[in-house]
Parts: structure tokens; C-alpha cells; sequence
């Protein structure tokens, strides 16, 4: 297998260093025009050597456009990205005040504006170079004349106070195209594809797409994320933290990752990812059956999660994420907690879920089952979820399978509540140990267990023995809800009887023998 291969879509619309071959920049010719007339210079490009940049001496909008980009013919789905600059932090406005714009359109008189970021936004106050993505088909902040489409491309600050030195203002390379970083091959021999080698490709100076950053304590993400493109991959990697873009001007979809290509491995241990925006959160697709192992990873405030047969996810936190789809994988000791989806995870069934903890936001199901069937049910936890069978959304299990659902459930904790869907039915066949503690030791007593509910009754089932600490163990393997009759005779008590409901979950169940005093 070869070394690793780390690509992108992405097409260049300028880049001041050869496309287009003698590029020309000027204000735009109405709206934005507060400013003085850019050049292009070499003094604080971000990629390569050469950008665009802007005297500022003025106060109101002003910016600056590259007049002779590239055209190219836009498609529906494709965005702009392009890296921008404002040197003066403090001296533009607010983000809702169009402290910093991207401008597209077909000339330097029919443009839009898109309000990308201001002075308390972003990477400000501190400053620095950014990397916008948009949609140019987006509704705009502002428009100046009828553009027909998006090539002519630039930058622009709404500027509060003018800056009396040098350019403050400065925008370098635009490109377009769906946003993919694409990643095949890797092997032990050659070295496996890793996250580091993402964000070298992408942070080469020649580069800079702009879609998978290098930044203090980890990584930065925006766009599509394909790992298996074109060949299998190799991704092996470990204890790395990436943060997704707050991407405001895009379709919910924008950030993506997708797992191509049913021979690729992908080996994640440790790995943290979270959102910061919520226009596009983040999704997670193993579009091809691959081995994907997830081990002790976080994921907070993303999207959906799609997996398949091949996955195994061991140890791993979904927090405020949306709806997971099993699709057959394996769920081990993993925690879905405050999802605000419907269901926390959809599976067809839960014999390869087992030991998760589930916590709910107060208003979702902990597992929405799709198909009839018998499954086992055992090591869950369950947290904040109704503990009464109902339809009132947060109930543990979702029966939407349209028939029976049978659950041989074994060492939960918390109540198994369930809600049917239309024409499904629920049975929870709970086992379950219920610890029997009386004031004295039972060492010696005679324990029987009457389950009620059986037709004709159950006749007492005497338990096998007495613990060494003097408590009797009754394991329980039949329906929550069901009512027993525990009775229990020691030498010199008084017969105890007691009627006792079944819970979903292991309990103690503390009782007070009586000295008979006639004996």
C-alpha cells in the first residue's frame, strides 16, 4: 500500500501568485467604498507570497475585489472559501454590523456582501488570518446591483475608526467547490494516514485550504471530510483534540466526515470532537462497511452519527449530540447523554448494545427499536428518563417497529419504561436480583418466592441458599411489573409475608422480622 495521500476539490479563483497570471484588485465601483484603492503586495500574504491589501484612513464599509478572478460556471452546492485579514482588531464594528465581509458578484457594481465576522467574532479581538466558507446562494446582508455570479471575489470592514498606518485590510486566496479533504491509503510499512498529515497538507504555505487547520492544543475543521477517498485508508490515530468551524454561512450539511470505501481501517482512540457553531454541527457516516474502532472517544454537540456492521465503538462519550444510528454496529461501556434528538440511538436491535449509559434531556427516548424481534438488554444505565410506560417522549424504549419488541433485560439500572408505536407491542423480561436484608441474619431461614402474576400462581419457590452475611439472593427472570409473595419462616419468628412489585433493575429489598413470643 502506498503512503498516505491527502487531497482537496478545491479550485482556485485567485491566489495572487499565478491565477488569474497579472491579477487586478480595486474597490468596488458603489456601496463598499470608504477606503483607498488595494494593491497587491507581498507583505503579510497567508498563502504563498503575494495577497491583496487595503489603506484604511477612513471610517464606514470599505473593501476590495479582485476584478480579473478566474470565472468559473457556479454549481448548487459548492461554497467560496477564502482567507481574510483585519490587522486593527478593535477599530471595526460588530459581526451584525458588518465588522468583516466576503463580497462575491460579476463586477465591481453587482456584488453581494455577507457579514463573516467583526470585532468580537471569530478569531477576534485578538486577530489574525480566517478562513470563511459560503454559500453564495445564501440570502446576503447587502447587494449592489444584479449579480449574475460569484467570481469576482473580496473582502471588506465596516471600519469604526480610521487607521492612520499602513494597510490593515487584506485578502488572499479564494477557491470553490464543496469543501472535501480527501484521504487515502496509509499502511504500518509506509505510515498510517493521521491527523497530523491532514493539517501539514492543508497547512502547506502553497496550500492553505483552509478546511483542516493546526491550531493551540489541536485541530480545526470545516467542510467534507472523506477518509477512503478513491482507495481504501489506513487512519490510525490517538489523543488528538478538533474543534468543527462555527461555519454561519452554509447549508446545515456543510460539515461532514465520511468513512469510504469497505476496506479501509479506521483506528480512533481518544479522539475529541466538538461543535462550535449550530448552523452546520457536524455529521458522522460510515457511508462503506469499513472497520471503524472508536475507543474512548468524545464527540460534543455534533450532528448525526451513521454506523455499520463493522463498527465497534468501545468507551466513548456522545454528549448533546444528535440521533446515532447503530446500523448494526457494536456499542460497549458508552455514554449517550442530554441528546436533543428524539431517541438517543436507533437500532434494529440491542443484543450488540451493551453496558451504556443513557441520559436523557428530559423530552427523548433513550433507544428507538425499528424492527420486531427478541433481543437481550442487559448492563444499561438509564437516567432522567419516565418511569412509567406512556407516550410522553421520554420514555427508555421507543417500539417503532410495528410488532412485538420482546426484551430479556439483565443488570440494569433504572426503570425500563416503554412507549409503542402504531401497532407495536412491548414486553420487558426483566432479571433481576433483589437482595433481601432483614434486621437479623436469614442463615437458617426457610425463603420462598410466589409469583402472582403466572397462571395458575407460581407455588413458592424456595431459594436456593442464604448468603454468608445472612441476606437471601432472588434472581428474577419474567416481566417488570410482575407482583411476587415473599414468605419467609426462621425458628422463633413470626411467618413474614409481603407482596412485592418488580423493578427493572437490581434492587434491596429491607425487611423487619418479628420474635415470636410464643416460642
Amino acid at each position: 500500500m502506498a503512503a498516505p495521500a491527502y487531497t482537496t476539490d478545491l479550485t482556485t479563483i485567485v491566489d495572487f501568485d499565478g491565477t488569474p497570471s497579472s491579477p487586478t484588485v480595486a474597490e468596488p465601483s458603489t456601496g463598499w467604498t470608504a477606503g483607498r484603492s488595494p494593491v497587491v503586495d507581498t507583505d503579510f500574504p497567508i498563502q504563498s507570497t503575494n495577497h491583496c491589501s487595503l489603506v484604511m484612513n477612513a471610517t464606514g464599509k470599505a473593501g476590495a475585489l479582485c476584478t480579473n478572478a478566474s470565472s468559473f460556471s457556479w454549481s448548487t452546492g459548492d461554497y467560496l472559501f477564502g482567507w481574510i485579514v483585519w490587522l486593527a482588531p478593535g477599530a471595526i464594528a460588530e459581526q451584525n454590523a458588518g465588522g468583516l465581509a466576503m463580497l462575491c458578484g460579476s463586477s465591481t457594481s453587482a456584488y453581494k456582501v455577507f457579514y463573516v465576522g467583526g470585532k468580537s467574532f471569530g478569531a477576534y479581538p485578538y486577530g489574525g488570518w480566517q478562513n470563511f466558507a459560503v454559500d453564495p446562494e445564501l440570502t446576503e446582508d447587502e447587494v449592489f446591483g444584479s449579480p449574475t455570479d460569484y467570481y469576482i471575489v473580496g473582502a471588506g470592514a465596516n471600519v469604526l475608526s480610521a487607521v492612520s498606518k499602513g494597510s490593515p485590510l487584506g485578502f488572499d486566496v479564494f477557491r470553490y467547490g464543496r469543501g472535501e479533504l480527501r484521504v487515502a491509503y496509509g499502511s504500518l510499512g509506509d505510515g498510517y494516514a493521521t491527523f497530523a498529515g491532514m493539517a501539514a497538507a492543508n497547512d502547506n504555505t502553497n496550500n492553505r485550504w483552509g478546511l483542516f487547520q493546526a491550531i493551540a492544543g489541536g485541530y480545526k475543521f470545516k467542510g467534507l471530510m472523506v477518509l477512503g477517498y478513491g482507495g481504501l485508508t489506513n487512519f490510525t490515530d490517538q489523543n488528538k483534540n478538533i474543534v468543527i468551524d462555527n461555519t454561519e454561512w452554509v447549508q446545515s450539511d456543510f460539515n461532514a466526515i465520511e468513512i469510504r470505501n469497505g476496506d479501509s481501517i479506521i483506528n480512533w482512540t481518544g479522539i475529541s470532537i466538538s461543535s462550535l457553531g449550530t448552523i452546520s454541527k457536524g455529521t458522522f457516516e460510515v457511508v462503506d462497511d469499513a472497520e471503524v474502532n472508536f475507543d474512548s472517544c468524545t464527540f460534543a454537540d455534533m450532528d448525526t452519527f451513521i454506523f455499520q456492521p463493522g463498527s465497534t465503538v468501545l468507551s466513548s462519550i456522545f454528549r448533546r449530540c444528535g440521533q446515532v444510528t447503530a446500523g448494526g454496529a457494536t456499542f460497549t461501556e458508552s455514554k449517550f447523554e442530554n441528546s436533543p434528538a428524539a431517541a438517543s440511538l436507533l437500532a434494529s436491535s440491542t443484543n450488540l448494545i451493551t453496558k451504556c449509559a443513557f441520559i436523557s434531556d428530559g423530552s427523548n427516548h433513550a433507544i428507538e427499536i425499528d424492527t420486531p424481534g427478541e433481543y437481550t438488554f442487559s448492563g444499561h444505565t438509564f437516567t432522567g428518563y419516565a418511569t412509567e410506560n406512556g407516550s410522553t417522549g421520554n420514555e427508555v424504549i421507543y417500539n417503532n417497529s410495528g410488532g412485538e419488541v420482546i426484551l430479556n433485560a439483565s443488570g440494569n439500572t433504572g426503570t425500563i419504561s416503554y412507549r409503542n408505536g402504531p401497532d407495536a407491542s412491548t414486553v420487558v423480561n426483566a432479571t433481576v436480583n433483589v437482595t433481601i436484608i432483614a434486621n437479623v441474619s436469614l442463615v437458617g431461614a426457610e425463603v420462598r418466592i410466589y409469583d402472582l402474576d403466572t397462571t395458575p400462581p407460581e407455588y413458592g419457590t424456595e431459594l436456593a441458599g442464604i448468603e454468608s452475611n445472612g441476606t437471601a439472593n432472588y434472581i428474577y427472570a419474567g416481566t417488570e411489573g410482575n407482583t411476587i409473595l415473599i414468605q419467609i419462616m426462621k425458628d422463633d419468628y413470626i411467618e413474614y409475608t409481603q407482596e412485592y412489585v418488580m423493578p427493572g433493575s437490581n434492587s434491596d429489598l429491607n425487611i423487619l422480622l418479628k420474635l415470636d413470643e410464643n416460642s
